[in-house]
């Protein structure tokens, strides 16, 4: 009853937003225009002479579910709610927005065109959505605020920057070379994975096949023979004996770890605290880890204080894009630091440098903070943030590509030291069985 009752609501939703949109195109309803703002090369927005009222600030707190919920706006379906999109497909999105938009093409006419293109009935439904309030009188940043869901707050803040200093389409054309740039990193990552993981499962596939299949004809050979077996033979024959007689235990209980680890680690602040901590101490992957998330600071923070967002703002939604507790409670306290009037080069560690005290181990490195004390004493803090990013960046492709190199010789060395070990445990009794004939 449920699931019936659900699609019926949802019919009448579609019904209603059809409905809406038919009403739309034929009066020809478009957005109002908002007086434009000017913005300094501080990138501070300063309101236009023909307007005193101060620039809305860029809280992605103002695109949460519970605000909408106070603001009145209207429920979605079903549907809709439980829509998710890809980080593939929404770069498809950006991608046409930013092409279309770029050749002249309205706002309007260009989400058409985007939904026209969609396969995915229910993504149809999300422009349609959207094509309906902006045709109401929203922005594009405010209808992607709708769904906080589906479209990130770091995205949803660039649009708005872009659409009040009217570079839109320099917007979107740098959120999908963001995008694109992401994605060829996790590409890199998963490929510079993918052969140690294939080795590790090569490596248990044999180890368990031996224990399995050829140990216990090994065991039951020497028993016949009565040879006295060393302590490592008996301990590699008790070892097959427990994977063949409690298999289902063994399975039951390394699923259940799993499991459970897994849950941990996603789930809880004290699982991912203790992951980070863990990642942090291991040889190489610490470092690549470490300079990930300085990279996505400071392209996250180059992007929107290009937009024209104000400092503080930038800071505030930096911190909820990065996935590490560390840097959001490191970027939570510079937040709070540069609205009570501190630098962001001091409260990043500049002050520590000056006193020759600074500790390389620290989350933002020498280079860091160096840099942005440059760019806030010239005024270029957004250039210096984006050369920080090409900086890290080379540097985890650097990495990257030597990982391969330095894992292939140590899982290579494992593999023949477990091959070794079992080899050697069903080769040695044979020297007993030679002392016994003579």
């Amino acid at each position: 009853m449920a699931g019936i009752f659900g699609k019926c609501r949802d019919m009448l939703y579609d019904f209603r937003l059809d409905t809406e949109l038919f009403f739309d195109k034929i009066f020809k309803r478009h957005p109002k225009k908002q007086p434009p703002l000017i913005y300094t090369p501080s990138a501070v927005p300063v309101p236009s002479p023909a307007t005193n009222s101060a620039p809305p600030s860029l809280d992605s707190s103002q695109n949460s579910p519970k605000a909408d919920k106070k603001e009145g706006r209207p429920a979605l379906s079903f549907g809709l709610r439980m829509l998710r999109l890809s980080s593939k497909d929404r770069l498809f999105f950006f991608d046409q927005m930013a092409t279309l938009i770029s050749s002249g093409v309205t706002l309007i006419d260009s989400l058409n065109l985007v939904r026209a293109q969609s396969r995915n009935q229910t993504v149809k439904k999300l422009y349609a959505e959207m094509i309906h309030h902006i045709n109401a009188g929203m922005g594009l940043a405010e209808a992607m605020g709708l769904f906080p869901h589906i479209f990130p707050s770091m995205q949803a803040a660039l649009i708005e920057a872009g659409e009040k200093s009217g570079n839109l389409k320099v917007v979107l054309t740098e959120i999908v070379q963001e995008m694109d740039d992401h994605q060829d990193f996790l590409r890199k990552v998963t490929g510079a994975m993918f052969y140690p993981l294939i080795l590790i499962i090569l490596a248990v596939t044999l180890v368990v096949g031996m224990m399995v299949f050829v140990i216990p004809r090994v065991a039951m050979m020497y028993e016949q023979a009565r040879v006295q077996l060393p302590a490592i033979t008996q301990m590699v024959i008790n070892i097959s004996g427990f994977l063949r007689d409690q298999w289902p235990l063994l399975l039951a209980s390394i699923g259940g770890a799993i499991f459970s680890l897994f849950f941990i680690i996603t789930k809880t602040r004290f699982g991912k605290l203790s992951m980070e901590n863990f990642v942090s101490i291991i040889p190489m992957f610490g470092k690549i880890s470490k300079e990930k998330n300085l990279m996505i600071i400071a392209s996250n923070m180059g992007m929107l204080l290009r937009s024209g967002v104000l400092i503080s703002d930038a800071f505030q939604i930096t911190e909820k894009t990065v996935g590490n507790f560390h840097y959001q409670r490191a970027l939570g306290q510079i937040y709070h630091g540069v609205i009570m009037g501190r630098t962001v080069s001091e409260m990043m560690g500049l002050k520590d440098i000056e006193s020759k005290s600074f500790k390389e181990d620290k989350l933002f490195p020498l280079q860091f903070a160096q840099l942005i004390h440059i760019g806030e004493t010239t005024g270029t803090m957004d250039e210096m943030l984006f050369k920080l990013r090409q900086n890290y960046h080379k540097s985890i492709n650097y990495k990257l590509k030597n990982i391969s190199t330095v894992v292939e010789p140590m899982m290579i060395m494992i593999v023949a030291l477990l091959v070794g070990t079992i080899l050697l445990a069903v080769m040695m009794p044979f020297f007993y069985i030679g002392t016994t004939i003579n």
